[in-house]
């Protein structure tokens, strides 16, 4: 199973096992600080292959970390958020899922 693990940059889960679904094969994340480095640290520990996608600004421009979020959407078979409640990309990424009927659980964190 896909899952995407996204959130706040602020943020960092240090035990990500807790929140992991059964069956996880590999990790996708957008590359930026906060909890996309765990989420590659835990890919890393627990030996899963991840995927990065990280934002084309010399392809897109301003938009580019949308268009990197709607690529880590696509891409999941699960997404997990970690939210604090203000990041205005993890709330795109929420909304965004529903759209694209992938399942999303989300946790606030502060």
């Amino acid at each position: 199973m896909k899952v995407a693990v996204i959130g706040s940059r602020g943020l960092c889960v240090n035990h990500l096992d807790d929140y992991m679904p059964a069956g996880v094969t590999e990790i996708i994340s957008g590359g930026a600080k906060g909890i996309d480095s765990c989420a590659k640290e835990y890919a890393i520990t627990h030996n899963l292959s991840i995927i990065e996608f990280l934002p084309e600004y010399e392809k897109y421009g301003r938009v580019a970390p949308l268009k990197r979020n709607i690529s880590i959407i696509k891409n999941a078979d699960i997404v997990l958020a970690f939210w604090d409640g203000v990041s205005h990309g993890t709330k795109f990424v929420i909304d965004k899922c529903k759209n694209y009927d992938i399942p999303i659980i989300v946790y606030m964190m502060k």
